[in-house]
């Protein structure tokens, strides 16, 4: 599934585009329920899980039982809580920028699927939809 992110919400995810493999946080979340023995696998990545950069992953199974809150809740979980980041302005001085943690970020977010406004953390997520991540913006 492709998920893209604008705004602070590209910022706290330190991408503006990602593909996640919704079978892979099935697996994950039978793990985590004591209800599966899967061990992690090469193609796992270092956040432990079905995060690819680039291109889509493809999967056997073309249905998934994944909701759009268990994908946020995934998300949430697999990246670095709030930091403080230490960069030189133009005028040559240190300036520290605040970088929020995705899952502050994804809790003031609304979210857009298939182009189409969802607000149910309920919705079934299919391997082909596109989830558009949008932080509140200035002016409304």
């Amino acid at each position: 599934m492709r998920i893209r992110y604008f705004a602070s919400a590209a910022v706290a995810a330190g991408t503006k585009e990602e593909f996640i493999d919704l079978a892979a946080i099935e697996e994950s979340n039978l793990n985590n329920s004591g209800t599966s023995t899967r061990a992690p696998s090469a193609d796992d990545s270092s956040l432990g899980g079905p995060i690819h950069g680039g291109t889509a992953t493809e999967t056997a199974s073309t249905h998934s039982s994944v909701t759009l809150g268990e994908l946020l809740d995934y998300l949430s979980a697999h990246r670095a809580p709030e930091t403080v980041k230490e960069t030189v302005g133009s005028d040559g001085q240190p300036v520290l920028q605040r970088i929020p943690s995705l899952a502050r970020v994804l809790g003031q977010s609304s979210f857009l699927i298939n182009g189409k406004n969802e607000r149910s953390r309920d919705r079934v997520l299919k391997e082909s939809d596109m989830v558009d991540i949008l932080p509140p913006f200035a002016g409304g």
